[in-house]
């Protein structure tokens, strides 16, 4: 069950990302794309769930030997559901276009942003905050599923998933594997 609720979360993600026009260029980063092909979100999807997932399979068995490999995969199948739901919140076009507005503002010169409605604020504003809390909650369901995968009782291994997830990240933002 847990395995299909991740394939259809990463096939509506794939979908998401050509119709929004982003790329997900790292484990939990997204940037706006002027054009973006109907393959690439599966494929830049994929990248985010099968290269995190080797990073974290290694530690595991470094940590616990008979981590099995289909367990990484459905816990990072599983905790990405959140950032699609975040790339769905930030990326749609309604948020995007209260964004749109608060750059136009800052590029002409108003930086107290004054010439932007307060409406338009507290979306955007509300947007960031609600995306930073679903990024914490990424990070818990990650540790949890991981520790659970490794049958791990001790809180240092938490910091490790977490460490190897940014690892992981910033490995991925360096390299750029990405489609566009």
């Amino acid at each position: 069950m847990m395995l299909r609720i991740g394939l259809i979360a990463y096939v509506w993600a794939s979908m998401q990302v050509f119709l929004f026009r982003y790329v997900p260029d790292g484990v939990f980063q997204q940037h706006l794309v002027a054009e973006v092909s109907w393959y690439a979100g599966f494929v830049n999807a994929a990248i985010n769930i099968v290269f995190p997932a080797v990073l974290l399979w290694l530690l595991a068995k470094v940590l616990y030997y008979q981590v099995r490999w289909q367990d990484v995969l459905i816990v990072l199948l599983l905790s990405q559901v959140i950032n699609y739901m975040t790339g769905f919140l930030l990326m749609n076009p309604y948020s995007r276009s209260k964004s749109e507005l608060l750059l136009d503002a800052v590029q002409a010169g108003d930086m107290r942003l004054e010439t932007v409605a307060p409406f338009d604020l507290f979306i955007t504003a509300s947007a960031g905050l609600i995306g930073l809390a679903m990024l914490i909650y990424f990070f818990y369901l990650l540790v949890v599923g991981m520790k659970i995968a490794m049958n791990s009782k001790k809180k240092v291994h938490a910091v490790w998933i977490v460490l190897v997830t940014l690892l992981a990240d910033t490995l991925l933002h360096l390299w750029g594997p990405y489609l566009k």
